[in-house]
């Protein structure tokens, strides 16, 4: 059982690791669009794609400190990844009606969204079996 204090170090680590993939996210879809001219859903996803290895590790290491099964935990990780993409599609279909210019607008929603839905999933599902917590 973990104690309030490791709930707050866990939720600090959470947020280093998740922040650290949201800027370079952010980043990395914005320059996509606006210096090399990708597509608003395009960079969107492949943007997505390319922290998603970053994003595990970072996790599993440091923030859950997870002595699971790491390929049982790649999998479960990939799943609800597929639910954070879902979310990105949404967002993307919502906001093609708007200009080009506000795609910052769609990844800031993205940017959002999405580390709020992975913590969750990764405490109650993707890491729940790491062993003993920290």
């Amino acid at each position: 059982m973990l104690t309030a204090a490791n709930k707050v170090h866990r939720l600090i680590r959470f947020g280093l690791v998740g922040g650290a993939n949201t800027v370079a996210y952010f980043i990395l879809a914005n320059a996509l669009v606006y210096i090399i001219g990708v597509q608003r859903e395009l960079s969107a996803y492949f943007a997505y794609a390319l922290i998603l290895p970053f994003s595990f590790f970072g996790h599993r290491r440091f923030t859950f400190r997870s002595r699971g099964n790491a390929m049982s935990e790649w999998v479960r990780f990939c799943v609800m990844q597929g639910v954070c993409l879902s979310i990105i599609a949404g967002v993307n279909a919502f906001s093609k009606h708007y200009p080009a210019s506000l795609s910052w607008v769609a990844f800031a929603a993205i940017s959002f969204l999405i580390p709020v839905i992975n913590f969750l999933m990764m405490q109650a599902w993707v890491f729940a079996t790491r062993g003993k917590a920290s």
